[in-house]
């Protein structure tokens, strides 16, 4: 729902006669659109002497197509129908179908990924995963909702609370400990514009000054990611933190390890709006103020923030970032999606936007600003009408643009496919239902949100008697375990030094061992404690009136106590089933927690349906498989099994694997951004990609058995499986020369004319390998 402030510039902006309007509210006529951004164009190539290239074959627009908008080539099927359709729309069709698809969200979910650097691990180690995962299902979900854009960038800079209740704070977690930092990325990812270097000094280049950088910080600097809770400095006041004596500093001391311990599987999972001051740096060298003096918040550019004395500084920056009036926000996101089309912005680079930075068609640029307001930053509305332009469908410019050299539109330019792309094209030849989204990933990550959100239901609502009561008991089972820890720790440092793995392994189980029996002891002490009266509470819906949840507004508090009830409704459901009691139940699901901790066991309880049901879906669809490939004999059986545990479960799109991929991974030696930099792919190519392709498991994949490719091959000659390739991979069948020279490789040296050879053969061409 638009802001009221929105809604007024909204109003303001659309009264332009470029765009069609109703009424009640603002429309778009998709032809028109069309039609002017095609118009203005060829003026520009008008003006510069320059023609358009030819309308691109329906073999390369089909293959086009789906790379710019899923992320893979389209299968033999799709290929086909395409090619086969007599309808004249056809292609605006295909746009159509393919935006909003689960494939466009897969495919688009990388793009903003990279963007947002969002990683699976947020930051620093695998404590913040669960932050993560939750993130990366927010932007999935809006991808899929079609957020626009300015909602969508809104809830992500003014987010606070908790990654279960609102996974958006993943957005500042990913900078932990660094919000001036965040601030730069912020204005890089969504004004265009590069204001780090004036974080420590006048910028060289621009007219921002440190002073400037510091003004607009001081809107975001309240937006505090912590790994502390409130809970711990009440329960350390009431024990008496501020008392004097060696003693009591020790036993603070131990207290504090034990509350640490107690919280160490909630860190990295909460954002917290607070009045907190910036202040300059204490080495501030300029005039116009002292060191160390408190910042007032203020705008680079255009209209002034508008501050209240009701609402936080982010709530106004936030406004003023997203408002369709603010200079520089429409016209990054139009040029960002521009370039996704056209592989070029009409203004380069796209995120570092100076007044000098040339515009290759002022006029155009104008238009695609006015369009995206018009669409109220309806993502797929926008795509959709560049998509349908005629100057999206020509054949691609084959000389690469000359850096700082404007580019005029003759046609897209040709670009390599992305590590993604690429990996996403393999898993189509490979498995069915590519685009389909894992349900296993999404039980992981449910599972893996709902843990942090327990263990935090049985902690942060504790009074702080009751916490202080059972931070005491931890530090006891500190005190009685801290022989073996330190034990363990001398063990593991001394065969390091020693260089022996096999004691190194020994000395790190005995380790973990020792962790896995401390934490284990503290769900018991702890977790469980807090549980108990959790679901007491929940038993009695009047008590969760006074649930206090520092740091939250009324409408968040009210947002966190229904998810807190739907977490605590499932558990107590589980708990309490058959008539149980509380104990009953939790000593049936966790037993004497000699396993896996009283946490992991509820869990367990908690997603058993769910994974029962995974696990059905999964064997009823390989059942099916198996009538249809009649996979009877034993031999046949084990090759299948081999498929599906080393392949098809394996082969996901990449929206569906641990982002980025480890070192290594075939995305990697691809070029997929470890996303440390905003947009830090790689397109170059390298050997090691060659030998990937040829000695790496894609290549035995794709021409398995059982893979997508060789089912659409079953029993074809080798004329026929040859056209059948071409069709998957290049999406057009082979010309006659080809056909020649891979008949006679065949007859010749049949290893190179078989299907691996072919394959392999095709994945290495530049055809295979751009986009044309």
């Amino acid at each position: 729902m638009k802001r009221p402030l929105q809604a007024i510039l909204l109003a303001s902006l659309l009264a332009s006669p470029v765009i069609g309007s109703a009424d009640s509210a603002p429309t778009v006529d998709p032809g028109e659109a069309i039609a002017r951004i095609d118009q203005l164009v060829l003026d520009g190539l008008k003006e510069n002497d320059l023609e358009p290239n030819p309308l691109a074959s329906d073999e390369i627009f089909v293959r086009r197509a789906h790379l710019d908008l899923i992320g893979r080539i389209p299968t033999k099927e799709e290929t086909l129908s395409f090619l086969e359709s007599k309808d004249p729309e056809k292609r605006a069709t295909l746009v159509d179908r393919l935006i909003g698809s689960d494939g466009y969200v897969s495919h688009h979910y990388n793009y903003f990924a990279d963007l947002l650097r969002l990683k699976t691990s947020l930051n620093g180690n695998g404590q913040s995963v669960p932050g993560g995962l939750a993130y990366e299902m927010w932007i999935k979900k809006a991808l899929r909702e079609n957020k626009p854009w300015d909602e969508l960038v809104y809830d992500l800079v003014t987010a606070s609370g908790s990654a279960w209740n609102n996974p958006a704070v993943g957005f500042y977690v990913r900078d932990y400990g660094m919000p001036l930092d965040n601030l730069a990325i912020t204005s890089q990812t969504f004004l265009g514009t590069q204001i780090v270097c004036a974080q420590c000094h006048d910028h060289p280049f621009e007219t921002w000054t440190q002073m400037d950088y510091y003004h607009l910080a001081a809107f975001t600097y309240g937006q505090t990611a912590t790994n502390n809770h409130p809970i711990q400095q009440k329960a350390l006041e009431l024990y008496g933190e501020k008392k004097k004596g060696k003693s009591h500093d020790e036993e603070v001391t131990a207290l504090k390890k034990a509350m640490s311990e107690i919280l160490q599987p909630v860190r990295f999972n909460n954002v917290y709006q607070s009045d907190k001051s910036l202040r300059l740096p204490a080495d501030y060298q300029y005039d116009d103020a002292k060191p160390r003096a408190v910042v007032a918040p203020a705008t680079l550019f255009g209209n002034e923030a508008v501050l209240s004395g009701s609402s936080q500084p982010i709530d106004a920056f936030a406004e003023w970032l997203t408002a369709p009036e603010n200079p520089r926000f429409t016209k990054v996101i139009a040029n960002r999606l521009w370039k996704r089309a056209f592989g070029v912005g009409v203004f380069e680079p796209v995120d570092d936007l100076k007044e000098s930075t040339p515009v290759s068609n002022p006029e155009l640029m104008a238009y695609l600003e006015e369009l995206m307001v018009a669409v109220d930053y309806d993502l797929r509305a926008y795509q959709s009408i560049l998509y349908k332009t005629r100057a999206y469908q020509r054949e691609a410019s084959l000389e690469e643009p000359v850096p700082g050299a404007p580019y005029h539109f003759a046609g897209p330019v040709l670009r390599r496919i992305s590590a993604e792309q690429i990996w996403d094209s393999l898993v189509a030849m490979t498995v069915p239902e590519p685009d389909k989204p894992d349900a296993g990933r999404e039980l992981y990550a449910k599972r893996r949100i709902a843990t942090v959100q327990l263990i935090a239901e049985a902690i942060y609502d504790q009074k702080p008697a009751q916490f202080l009561n059972n931070v005491k008991e931890v530090v006891a089972i500190q005190k009685e375990l801290s022989a073996e820890i330190d034990a363990a720790t001398e063990a593991v440092a001394k065969a390091r030094e020693l260089d022996d793995p096999d004691l190194i392994k020994e000395a790190v189980k005995e380790a973990s061992r020792i962790r896995k029996e401390l934490g284990n002891k503290i769900e018991e002490v702890v977790y469980r404690d807090g549980l108990s009266r959790k679901i007491a509470d929940q038993l009695e819906p009047a008590s969760l009136a006074g649930t206090d949840r520092v740091g939250s507004n009324d409408a968040e508090a009210a947002s966190t106590a229904a998810e807190a009830n739907a977490l605590m409704d499932e558990l107590t459901a589980t708990l309490l089933r058959g008539d149980r009691t509380f104990e009953e139940g939790m000593e049936d699901i966790a037993g004497s927690n000699d396993g896996d901790g009283i946490i992991d066991e509820l869990i367990t309880a908690m997603f058993r349906d769910q994974s029962a049901e995974l696990k059905r879906l999964r064997a009823e669809s390989y059942d099916q498989d198996r009538i249809d490939w009649k996979v009877e004999s034993k031999d046949d059986q084990k090759a299948y099994r081999t498929f599906n545990e080393s392949i098809r479960d394996k082969m996901l799109r990449a929206s569906d694997l641990t982002s980025p991929a480890p070192g290594g991974h075939f995305l990697r030696e691809f070029g997929q951004s470890d996303r440390e930099l905003v947009e830090n792919s790689s397109d170059q190519a390298a050997v090691t990609q060659s030998l990937a392709l040829l000695n790496g498991p894609a290549l035995s994949a794709i021409t398995n058995r059982y893979s997508v490719l060789s089912r659409d091959m079953r029993g074809e000659k080798f004329e026929d499986r040859l056209d059948t390739i071409y069709l998957t991979m290049l999406n057009r069948r082979p010309l006659d020369e080809e056909r020649r020279i891979f008949k006679k490789a065949w007859q010749t040296e049949p290893e190179s004319g078989s299907t691996s050879g072919i394959v392999w053969t095709l994945l290495n061409t530049r055809e295979f390998l751009f986009i044309q």
